[in-house]
């Protein structure tokens, strides 16, 4: 039994002998480039948000919104 066992701890100590001889070279990652100078960077669109004032629900604000206007859901219905 002992033969045996020995026999697989060489086969695998051979197996993974080779492989770890013949592994592939780490790849390294490919050097940042340079963006593109003529081109701007995208502006992000920023709107400000306020609560409905019945059910707290965040909306939209904007100067053609008046202020107390609900959010407009079917549920919230000014009392």
């Amino acid at each position: 039994m002992l033969k045996y066992l020995l026999l697989i701890l060489l086969v695998a100590a051979v197996w993974y002998g080779w492989r770890y001889v013949n592994r592939k070279p780490a790849s390294k990652p490919p050097a940042p480039t340079q963006p593109a100078q003529d081109k701007p960077a995208p502006k992000a669109v920023v709107e400000d948000l306020k609560p409905c004032p019945v059910c707290g629900t965040y909306m939209v604000t904007g100067p053609d919104q008046p202020p107390g206007q609900t959010c407009g859901r079917p549920e919230c219905r000014p009392a």
